[in-house]
This record gives structure tokens, C-alpha cells and sequence, in this order.
């Protein structure tokens, strides 16, 4: 039997299996295209409707225990499944806000990264760049009557004897804002008249120094300021005053 006999034969034989084959092999195409098609229209079809929120992310580093300010924010929109926990959808909800990390920028801000000083009981937030916290402790009839609350602000008077030998008190101090009192940073809700008051200023070191200086030249007392006082401090006041008839 020649070579094409037996291959006309083979066929002739196991045609069935050979059809079977083939259609296997076509649906096996076809079902592999299907699939394909499938996953191409979904996965469209869910970038399409995939939903994004507003995220406040840092625009620029911010830094670690500093004020959070508009300029180092942005928002842009994220995928919600992408957000982290504590995240923030608009700048405002930062007013206010003091850094506790350094964050990088691109990264969102979360509400473990920030905290409230006016809320918080951290008094180095409080202070002004450039400033130091002191402590002022005072008699009830040198501070207002024990009734100096945090927040108001304070004009120092004191005693003291000029080079000239003549004695005088001046107001040494204007409009220093008190931060806390006693050890507490909110005012008092029922307060004590009569009693001693440890009032924490802030302060620029040489004014530090002037006060520290005047603590120990004789008594300092604190007089409560007008709110918004655009009061012009008195000249010193002595002897010659004294002297002189009050019209």
C-alpha cells in the first residue's frame, strides 16, 4: 500500500475523531475571545464608573510642629477605595491646624497627622515663632482680684527708682497676651475672686529679660486690658505728680 493510500485510509478512518477535534479546538477559540472581549468591556466599564472623592493632600513638605496654612494644601480627587482613613475633603477643615510629623508632598493629610492647639493641651503650639513662655506670679490685689482669665491681655505696671534717685511706677509692658493661668489654657467656668493668680505669658527674650529684671526690683501688677485696646501707655507717674493738683 503507497504512502497516499495510507493517509487516505487514516483519514477515512478516524474522520470522526479528526471533526471532533477541530470543533473543540473552534470553540475553544471562540470561548477565549469571548473571555477577552469580556474582561476588556468590564474593565472599561468600571475605570468608567469607579468613584472619586476630594482628598487634601500637602502641595508642599510640611513641616513637623508647625502651623498648617492653605498655601502647603491642596485637593485633588482620588479613587474612594484609595483614601486612607482620617482623611480630610476640604482645606477649611484644616483652619487652625498644627502639624504633629513632617508630611511630603503628594501625601494626604490624615487627622492623626495634625491637632488643634486651641483645643489641645500643648502649650509650645501656642507660642509665636520667636517668642518664650514665662511664668508671672501674682497676688489677687495685683491681678485684678484673681480674675485674669487665658486669651485676655495684660499691661504690666511696676515701682522703681531712677538713676536721678527718684521713685516712680510706669507701665513697663503693653498688650501681652496671657496663654494660660494656673496651669490651665481655658478660661476658668466658675471663677474665684480673691485668690493668687500664676499668669503664663509669651514673650520676646528681651522682654524676658525686662520682666525678669523687674520681678526682682519690687512688686509687678498686672492691670486687665480693654478688649482690642488701642490705650497709648502713661508716663511714668511719681513724686511730682503726686504733688500736683488733680484739676
Amino acid at each position: 500500500m503507497s504512502t497516499s493510500e495510507r493517509v487516505r485510509t487514516f483519514f477515512r478512518v478516524n474522520r470522526g475523531l479528526l471533526l471532533s477535534l477541530i470543533a473543540l479546538a473552534v470553540a475553544v477559540y471562540l470561548s477565549a475571545t469571548y473571555v477577552r472581549q469580556y474582561l476588556a468591556v468590564h474593565t472599561r466599564s468600571s475605570s468608567s464608573v469607579q468613584h472619586l472623592v476630594p482628598v487634601v493632600v500637602a502641595r508642599t513638605t510640611i513641616a513637623a510642629m508647625t502651623p498648617v496654612t492653605p498655601a502647603e494644601l491642596t485637593v485633588e480627587s482620588w479613587p474612594a477605595s484609595d483614601v486612607p482613613p482620617g482623611s480630610f475633603s476640604a482645606v477649611t477643615q484644616l483652619t487652625g491646624s498644627w502639624s504633629l510629623e513632617a508630611v511630603q508632598p503628594g501625601v494626604p493629610v490624615v487627622a492623626s497627622d495634625v491637632f488643634q492647639p486651641k483645643s489641645a493641651n500643648i502649650l509650645a503650639a501656642r507660642i509665636a515663632p520667636g517668642d518664650m513662655a514665662t511664668d508671672l506670679p501674682l497676688s489677687a490685689s495685683d491681678a485684678v482680684d484673681g480674675l485674669i482669665e487665658p486669651g485676655d491681655t495684660v499691661s504690666l505696671f511696676t515701682t522703681i527708682t531712677e538713676s536721678s534717685g527718684k521713685v516712680v511706677t510706669e507701665d513697663f509692658m503693653n498688650r501681652v497676651k496671657v496663654l494660660a493661668v494656673n496651669g490651665s489654657m481655658v478660661p476658668s467656668s466658675a471663677p474665684t475672686p480673691g485668690q493668687g493668680e500664676t499668669l503664663i505669658l509669651a514673650l520676646p527674650p528681651e522682654q524676658i529679660a525686662a520682666l525678669l529684671f523687674a520681678e526682682q526690683k519690687g512688686p509687678i501688677t498686672a492691670v486687665l486690658d480693654a478688649p482690642h485696646s488701642t490705650a497709648q501707655p502713661p508716663t511714668p507717674y511719681g513724686l511730682s505728680q503726686w504733688e500736683r493738683p488733680t484739676p
